[in-house]
Parts: C-alpha cells; sequence; structure tokens
C-alpha cells in the first residue's frame, strides 16, 4: 500500500552523550512549516575486478552516510525548529550534535545522534516568509527498530 511522506515522522531532542538516548518527552516533531524532509543520503563505491572473475567490474560498497535534507518556513516559536537554528553559528562537532528519531510509515523507527548542518533560519526574498533548511547527518548507523505492529 502507497504511503503519504506526511505520514514519517521526524524528531529532534538536545545531545548530551552519544550513549544517552533521550526520553520520548525530550523529543519535538520536526514538522510545523516543513514542507519537504528527503533523504540524501550519499554511498561510497568502488568498481572492482579482479583475476579471480571474468574480468567484468562490480561496485563494491565501501560505506553509507545518511542525511536527511529539509526546507521550510522559519518559525522560531517552534522548539524543533529553535532546537536547529541555535547551532546555526556553532563551529564545533560537537555544538552541532542532536538525536534524530524518524518513524517510518510502516512504523519501524531509526534513531540515532545527527549533526546539523548547513543550516538556513532566516534569509530569503523581501517578499516571501523566512527560510528554514538544513540537513541531518546521522554520525554513525542509526539503530533501526522494527514495527511491533506489522
Amino acid at each position: 500500500m502507497r504511503q503519504k511522506n506526511a505520514k514519517r515522522q521526524h524528531f529532534v531532542a538536545p545531545w548530551t552523550s552519544d550513549d544517552k538516548k533521550p526520553a520520548a518527552e525530550d523529543y519535538s516533531p520536526l514538522a510545523s512549516y516543513i514542507e519537504t524532509i528527503e533523504d540524501d543520503s550519499d554511498e561510497d563505491t568502488k568498481d572492482y575486478g579482479d583475476y579471480a572473475g571474468d574480468g567484468t567490474n562490480r561496485t563494491i560498497l565501501n560505506g553509507r552516510s545518511e542525511k536527511w535534507k529539509f526546507e521550510g518556513t522559519y518559525d522560531p516559536k517552534d522548539k524543533a525548529q529553535n532546537l536547529i537554528a541555535s547551532m546555526k553559528r556553532v563551529t564545533t562537532d560537537d555544538g552541532r550534535k542532536l538525536w534524530h528519531k524518524i518513524i517510518e510509515t510502516d512504523g519501524t523507527t531509526i534513531e540515532g545522534v545527527a549533526s546539523a548542518m548547513e543550516i538556513k533560519a532566516g534569509s530569503g526574498d523581501a517578499t516571501e516568509y523566512e527560510e528554514f533548511s538544513g540537513h541531518l547527518d546521522y554520525v554513525r548507523t542509526p539503530e533501526e527498530t522494527p514495527s511491533t505492529s506489522k
């Protein structure tokens, strides 16, 4: 069954440690005035072939970096947006960390530490509402918890 993207939920919470997950009530939805959230992940691959094969190259996955790009309108009173916007001028890696939780349309939960990058909170044409955009890059592969209602 097809699902609308709006059914996928994104949440953020302040980071204190890579090992200490936030409580459910510490998460805020990244939703209000957010029009687009898209998977913008990168895969590092290399073509490879050796004498054990027939000389045909095959692509090998060296690594994957999961990141989610978001765009919308800036609302400084929104708790999730405010958390991300507060990192805009921070220049340290730890200062950009937060927890990012995704509840997929099938109920699967993805959760891990991410860095908020390329933050824009307040910019654009004079006649438009302020832009809010950036991306959340997981710092390692997030934990996946399958839905119990499948």
